[in-house]
């Protein structure tokens, strides 16, 4: 019955993890538009520090009319022009600079406002500028129908990630420029309501059917974790209790306002407080806990981690605590730049193998682990780092196999690697108080990595991060008295040649003890020599799973490596070699040159043969040679 449950339940697992993938792309196709990710040179003459979108909506269009002030502080490279991102399909009214009209022009998706610096708005910013528009965006928000139970529910929702938050609202479309924070005053009709980021600190009725909802943020925010759903809700909101930090946080969730949907989801909603008190007592203290953290219900497969107050299609547990996530890695600390969306989406989908592993019984974390790296395997080729060139294709940069799976197996490749919890917990806690409120690339993780534990993560990064595929391991293993020999052969699914990722092998006894024993790996071809006090039934390689590998042949040998087998000379040579043997048979011969790459091949019957590698580069190598149930390497020297 074990046996069975266990099945049952990595079934289960599996099922979900393919739920998220489908769930991911029906979000993805939504902002797939939006491909212009280049920015205007002068925007980065100034830096956000506030935005005030004050705009009229309703849940029957995307239409949006209001202004938005962004209050700035100019940056020495500053001239006479003020650029702000906006599509040119959205019709701008009139342009305010520190309460004065300006002149501007609106085109190729920018707004440029002429204007000659003379005095500060106040104390904390240079330019207060403040941009009356209206229109109907054709990308970044989008109008949907929704079944749920009682009744057909329309609402209007944005969606601005990657590069549609100017599809909507003028803005700075940069991602290392966060503002140091944010409102959002909604007016709609009186029978909805209007969710957003920070706190709602008033709800006005403002005349003629219509009221206002007022939503304020004190925190750093990007651009594109701004946002805005409208619907027929109802607000169950309560408060999380975070016993290790005694703290309470104030859980607010917009759902369809019906007799049957609470009902239905309560026990999934109220296990956010769960999530909130595990990730707080692993990476810090929910970074927003002065506000909130919410969720406003939308009809959208997966779900959009808004600064906040998360954007959802449905409290499935994986797909609320890998958005939960999102409030450590992504929100309070953001990628740098898109090429680095691992800091956002790799950590946050490790979330879920958190969350499985401490709030979900014993194997639901190893059944996910599986599921991610099957899928990971999935994308042999391309890197987790999303190279310049590609963009332009948001697929790419979101691309589920190499960003999310492959993305948190690195980071549990990470853990591995550390090899204690506490330390790589307290890593990760002080990578996001170092960039907390601010933005951050993998580099500034690798450095944080290498300071805090003194290990070298250069080739780890190289391999893993900038490198492409995953290796595959062939492991003979054998016993010769009170030492077991291991061969291990490495080759790789990409252009990636080597993954030096240190590896384990349990070695399991005849009396079921056994024990873990860490190698290095240096080169795709290796061999291990490791002392035992018994008789070894099984030697696995890989035990925990945490490297992201194949392992093709695992098997037992009665072979030995021979104590003097061979015999080659002249040694150093020009390249050409004699290889004399003991024994008469066929042999096989590889040859792997320093990096342990496999530079060639070939047989041999008989017991001597004149091996000519006169074409090789001069540099040392190694002949490994397999006959007669036996292998022996020998180093050998091309002189010439």
């Amino acid at each position: 019955m074990k046996k069975i449950a266990i099945l049952i339940l990595l079934s289960v697992v599996c099922l979900l993890s393919y739920s998220q993938e489908y769930d991911f792309f029906k979000h993805s196709y939504k902002f797939s538009k939006a491909g212009d990710q280049e920015n205007d040179p002068r925007l980065d003459y100034y830096d956000v520090g506030f935005y005030f979108l004050n705009i009229t909506m309703d849940n029957a269009s995307v239409d949006v009319s209001g202004s938005v002030i962004i209050d700035l502080n100019l940056l020495p490279e500053y001239s006479n022009e003020l650029v702000f991102d906006l599509k040119s399909d959205m019709t701008v009214d009139s342009v305010k600079i520190n309460g004065e009209i300006k002149s501007f022009t609106h085109s190729s998706d920018i707004i440029v406002v002429d204007y000659s610096h003379l005095s500060d708005y106040n104390a904390d910013y240079d330019v207060s500028a403040q941009i009356f528009y209206h229109g109907t965006p054709s990308d970044g928000m989008f109008n949907e129908s929704e079944w749920y139970g009682t009744g057909n529910y329309d609402f209007t929702y944005s969606l601005s990630e990657p590069y549609a938050a100017k599809y909507w609202f003028p803005c700075k479309q940069v991602l290392s420029d966060k503002a140091d924070s944010s409102y959002c005053y909604v007016t709609i009709p009186e029978n909805l309501k209007a969710g957003s980021n920070g706190l709602l600190v008033n709800e006005i009725n403002v005349g003629g059917g219509e009221k206002r909802m007022e939503w304020q943020s004190s925190y750093p925010i990007d651009f594109y974790l701004i946002s805005v759903a409208i619907g027929e809700y109802q607000d169950y909101s309560f408060n999380a209790d975070i016993p290790n930090f005694s703290t309470q946080v104030l859980v607010q969730n917009f759902i369809p306002d019906n007799s049957t949907y609470l009902d239905t989801y309560i026990a999934n909603i109220n296990r956010t407080e769960d999530m909130l008190v595990m990730y707080s007592d692993h990476w810090g203290l929910f970074p927003h806990h002065m506000e909130k953290y919410g969720h406003c219900i939308v009809p959208l497969g997966g779900g959009m981690e808004h600064q906040t107050m998360t954007t959802l299609g449905s409290f499935d547990f994986t797909l609320v605590t890998h958005e939960l996530a999102h409030s450590w890695f992504g929100d309070y600390l953001t990628c740098a730049n898109w090429q680095d969306i691992w800091i956002n989406e790799g950590f946050a989908s490790y979330g879920e193998y958190m969350s499985e592993d401490y709030l979900h019984p014993d194997g639901y974390e190893l059944g996910w682990l599986n599921g991610c790296q099957a899928l990971a395997k999935e994308a042999p080729t391309g890197s987790v780092y999303v190279p310049f060139e590609e963009l332009s294709n948001v697929g790419r940069v979101f691309n589920y196999r190499l960003t999310y799976r492959k993305g948190a197996c690195l980071v549990h490749m990470i853990r591995y690697m550390i090899d204690n919890d506490e330390s790589f917990f307290s890593v990760l806690r002080e990578f996001l108080s170092e960039y907390g409120n601010s933005t951050a690339t993998a580099e500034d993780l690798k450095a944080v990595l290498e300071t805090q534990t003194g290990i070298d993560f250069d080739p780890f990064f190289e391999e893993w991060y900038y490198g492409e595929g995953f290796p595959t391991y062939s492991v003979v293993w054998w016993q010769s008295g009170n030492e077991v020999s291991i061969e291990m052969n490495q080759t790789t699914s990409a252009v990636t040649e080597l993954f030096t990722i240190p590896m384990e092998f349990k070695i399991v006894y005849d009396d079921d003890t056994y024990f873990v024993t860490r190698q290095p790996v240096n080169a795709n071809y290796c061999t291990y020599h490791i002392p035992v006090e018994g008789n070894v039934v099984n030697v696995i390689v890989n035990p925990s799973s945490a490297v992201l590998a194949d392992i093709s042949i695992i098997q037992s040998s009665d072979k030995e490596i021979y104590t003097d087998p061979a015999k080659i000379f002249p040694n150093p040579s020009d390249g050409r070699f004699n290889i004399m043997t003991e024994k008469s048979g066929s042999y096989y011969v590889e040859i792997f040159n320093a990096e342990g790459k496999k530079s060639g091949e070939f047989y041999f019957d008989g017991n001597t043969y004149p091996a000519d590698l006169s074409d090789f580069a001069k540099g040392i190598y190694t002949l490994k040679l397999t006959g007669e149930g036996k292998t022996t390497f020998e180093k050998i020297v091309i002189t010439e």
